[in-house]
């Protein structure tokens, strides 16, 4: 079958496999691929691995964006204490369901047996990123709305960070413990940003459900956010929370919560600080959880084609957690936060902030975001398909074993209403997807760019005259910067040449469609337009598209594919694209008067927003969109 590669009036044909719209649950298409069942053969199990991973029909017929005025409670649910957001950092949608069977009874099976278990959870939007994803399940909206389109982006002729701030530095001081970031060119456009940032939520143009919740109940209503990574903690938790804090070799905060809202931080963050909690994993190796199981039969072989070796931690198990040091510094602590155990540190830290600030312990509601990231930082590594993500996913549900039996303690059973989702997916490794009969490659960043300038070149010149010129400000080419997806245009070289900036970027975008490693092309002027109806990939596009902060041309690769800079070329995996591999994540939502088990009904993460208003009691954040789901009542 053959699909569109649409840019506005142009199309060009690129081959890929498709299905009618799906009838059966993911769930039930994905696991056995995913395992490795070798009863399934690649021709057989690839054909709707693919339409489910694309995305292709997956919400045909859905609306998933009514107007904020059309958002509804629905009926009210008995009001909690607590509120809790559990993010899984890149827990793709297929994991807690294809290894439910090696779950205990207490972790993710609770929540799926005793609460609402969505397997149609799917982001709407392109960007498939940490900062959009953490920006958007408390806000209810999406990033053409709430302004976060990407980690990083490029604007006034600098990269910006999403969640950080010149104005502001990280307390309190300490020599630099890092954390490795989820993605190399993330992290070096983030080092090309402003320098010696600190934290700051300045850059979400919407509520949160945390902001409302301090607008209706003022400082009686407690908000903290808590992750090993700054915008994971930062962007759920609004402009005014009481504490949002982030491992840098010790859990910080910055000056935004410091001084700007005269936050101190609280004794008990330097307590645990001053434990040195963070450093009693230094010399243990990260084994295998559960080393009575077939990891081999269950994921796949333990060294694998296109695999990473994380920190220092090597291909296979066991993985060393020093960083090749022989005494606690940075490459520990980010090979801590590369291993399961970055889990369990934020784990017992949760567990200090709840029991010292009395979370849910009184009649005013309280909020707490936890974001655990290690699994993101392994599944960047050694990819989905991997022994280490089998390994990090079964110690998660131990992680989620825990924490419910401390809530039910601390809290009470029918006094929270928690809701586990994750920011984002993971595209497969390309050799995984190779080894199973799909077309998909690692295309290079760098090379991609100069192909593009020189057709820019070639067809407008090199000056404002078309001719070569030596001028400095031209020198950097008619692309002044890429920021995956997008490409930015040089604002002075275009004006010189007295062409129209949208000619030359649809020029750009025309070429960029006639490479078999693109698959879709987007200028502003398109994006400027609503999607046809049956656009899904153009719908999702145009939902990251905040037009202040985005380039001239957005880029979508083929399916499967990664687009990589020279530190990642030959290893590791990413996500990003508006691919169904990369938005589909788990929905679970546990509280009084849910009715347990699973929901087939198309959802986004954003639903949280809504549900937990809801619980709260509150109004609805002001961009929020998505309303409670209309299964959670047992309808």
């Amino acid at each position: 079958m053959v699909g569109q590669g649409v840019r506005g009036g142009t199309s060009r044909n690129f081959s890929c496999q498709t299905l009618p719209l799906l009838s059966a649950s993911p769930i039930s298409i994905l696991a056995p691929i995913l395992t490795g069942d070798p009863t399934m053969r690649p021709s057989v199990a690839l054909i709707p691995l693919f339409t489910l991973l694309t995305g292709l029909g997956v919400f045909a017929g859905w609306d998933t964006r009514p107007s904020p005025a059309t958002v509804e409670h629905g009926p009210a649910h008995p009001r909690v204490k607590l509120a809790v957001l559990v993010v899984f950092d890149q827990m793709r949608g297929d994991y807690p369901e294809k290894w439910k069977p090696l779950f205990g009874p207490d972790g993710f099976a609770r929540l799926q047996s005793e609460g609402a278990c969505f397997t149609r959870c799917y982001y709407p939007y392109g960007t498939t990123t940490t900062g959009p994803g953490h920006a958007s399940i408390l806000s209810g909206t999406c990033p053409d709305r709430h302004g976060i389109v990407n980690n990083n982006w490029y604007e006034n002729g600098k990269d910006v960070y999403c969640a950080g701030s010149v104005r502001y530095t990280n307390v309190p001081t300490l020599p630099k413990f890092a954390v490795a970031d989820e993605d190399t060119s993330a992290k070096k456009a983030e080092s090309r940003a402003e320098p010696k940032t600190g934290g700051t939520p300045e850059r979400l143009l919407s509520e949160t459900i945390a902001d409302v919740l301090k607008q209706t109940h003022g400082p009686r209503a407690k908000v903290f956010g808590l992750s090993l990574k700054d915008r994971s903690a930062i962007l759920p938790t609004g402009r005014h929370p009481d504490g949002a804090f982030w491992f840098d070799g010790r859990f910080v905060t910055s000056t935004y919560y410091t001084e700007h809202l005269d936050r101190s931080i609280p004794g008990w963050v330097s307590m645990f600080n001053a434990s040195k909690a963070a450093d009693a994993w230094f010399g243990k190796d990260w084994a295998r959880f559960r080393p009575d199981l077939d990891y081999a039969a269950l994921s796949g072989p333990d060294i694998a084609p296109g695999e990473g070796i994380g920190i220092k931690q090597g291909k296979t198990f066991p993985h060393p957690t020093s960083g090749g040091l022989k005494t606690v510094g940075k490459a520990y602590y980010e090979a801590l936060a590369n291993s399961p155990y970055g889990n369990e540190l934020l784990l017992s830290f949760m567990e200090a902030c709840v029991t010292a600030e009395g979370l849910g312990r009184d009649d005013t509601p309280d909020l707490l975001v936890v974001s655990f990231s290690s699994n993101d930082l392994i599944g960047h590594s050694w990819g989905p398909d991997s022994q280490e993500v089998l390994d990090v996913t079964l110690r998660s549900d131990v992680i989620v074993a825990r924490l419910l039996r401390f809530l039910d303690t601390k809290v009470g059973k029918g006094n929270y209403v928690l809701a586990l989702t994750a920011d984002h997916g993971i595209c497969p490794l390309p050799e995984a997807s190779a080894a199973r009969g799909v077309s998909a490659q690692r295309v290079n960043q760098d090379a991609l760019r100069a192909d593009a300038e020189k057709h820019l070149r070639t067809t407008f010149g090199s000056g404002g005259d078309g001719g070569e010129t030596t001028s400095k400000k031209a020198a950097s080419g008619w692309i002044e910067a890429v920021s995956p997806p997008w490409f930015y245009l040089n604002p002075r070289l275009v004006a010189a040449s007295g062409r129209p900036r949208e000619e030359v970027a649809r020029s750009l975008a025309d070429y960029l469609l006639t490479r078999s490693d693109v698959a879709r092309a987007f200028t502003r002027a398109d994006l400027a337009q609503d999607a046809s109806a049956g656009d899904e990939i153009g719908q999702r596009v145009r939902r990251s598209y905040y037009p202040d902060r985005c380039g001239d041309v957005y880029l979508v690769g083929r399916p499967f594919d990664l687009l990589v800079g020279k530190a990642n070329t030959t290893t590791g995996t990413t996500h990003g694209s508006p691919y169904a591999y990369d938005a589909y994540v788990p929905l679970m939502v546990y509280g009084p008067g849910i009715p347990g088990g699973p929901r087939t009904e198309p959802v986004t993460p954003q639903a949280t927003a809504a549900i937990f208003a809801q619980f709260l009691g509150l109004r609805l954040p002001n961009a929020a969109e998505f309303p409670v789901p209309a299964t959670l009542e047992g309808k």
